[in-house]
């Protein structure tokens, strides 16, 4: 029984530890509040946990505060070293890589451009056997009518994506760990392109009874530089399709949020299968 004891005594401060990183990770993704949010990335940032890591990143994607995606960035930098788990740096890496490339706020972008500098020693090397010969690198997507239901922005990327990987079966959509810089792709022999999709608009007029919604989305085609190339829109080599069309849905709010959906899926499906996948078949045709 002494002996029992003795045991809880000495597992009392890891199970302390361990509930504090589960607490602050939830914090950080539901919290409404800015400040409880920051909170949460400052202790997360103190700990060398996998969660702590995993959680950091998380928020670094996610979170809709440029400020707390900063510290999120900046917290990375303290939070691994040499004993974070390999699965968690992955993770954090390919957040890294994303935010400074992609991050709509440039300081973020700069905050994580310099933590992937700080960390480079710790990153794994590039498994370029597994490397695809063809990448399409995905953009988050957005939403330029800020009128789509918050679900619309992801389900749209999913669209593209899969039309894209259905019509395209040479290319691959996925890399294999963190996102690769140029001089990765280049040493991969892998050739790359983005494909961006945004929802551009959304308009809805009810009539009586019925609503008509109006929808317009255009996807963006390029080469694509690696995590720390500048984007270059060249003359044949880069192109923006688009395409719109109209829903009917009766006028209460779940069927104007479905019938949006409705509408910015089917036309992303036809913009992409009859206007991207060509362009993109072109790229990767010319050399």
């Amino acid at each position: 029984m002494v002996v029992g004891l003795a045991l809880l005594a000495t597992l009392a401060p890891t199970i302390a530890r361990a509930d504090l990183i589960d607490d602050e990770t939830e914090q950080l993704s539901i919290a409404p509040g800015y400040k409880r949010r920051l909170a949460a990335v400052l202790v997360l940032a103190k700990s060398h946990d996998a969660r702590a890591v995993r959680a950091l990143a998380n928020g670094l994607r996610r979170d809709r505060e440029p400020q707390i995606r900063r510290v999120a960035a900046l917290g990375l930098s303290k939070a691994i070293d040499e004993t974070t788990p390999v699965a968690a740096r992955d993770v954090a890496f390919a957040a890294l890589d994303r935010a400074a490339a992609e991050d709509r706020d440039r300081k973020v972008r700069e905050v994580a451009r310099k933590t992937l500098e700080r960390l480079e020693a710790l990153r794994r090397p590039s498994l370029t056997i597994d490397a695809p010969a063809v990448y399409v690198h995905m953009s988050n997507g957005s939403d330029l009518s800020t009128k789509a239901p918050s679900d619309a922005v992801g389900k749209l990327v999913k669209t593209v994506r899969a039309t894209v990987m259905r019509k395209t079966p040479n290319v691959s959509t996925e890399w294999p760990g963190a996102l690769p810089n140029a001089q990765q792709l280049a040493t991969s022999g892998s050739r790359a392109f983005m494909i961006a999709p945004q929802i551009a608009i959304i308009a809805v007029a009810t009539r009586g009874n019925q609503a008509e919604i109006e929808c317009t989305v255009s996807v963006r085609v390029a080469p694509w530089g690696g995590t720390d190339a500048s984007e270059k829109w060249s003359a044949q080599k880069a192109a923006t399709a688009s395409g719109s069309a109209k829903a009917i849905t009766s006028t209460s709010a779940n069927a104007i949020s479905m019938g949006m959906r409705d509408c910015v899926l089917a036309v992303a499906e036809e913009v992409t299968s009859k206007q991207v996948v060509p362009f993109l078949r072109k790229l990767i045709d010319s050399r």
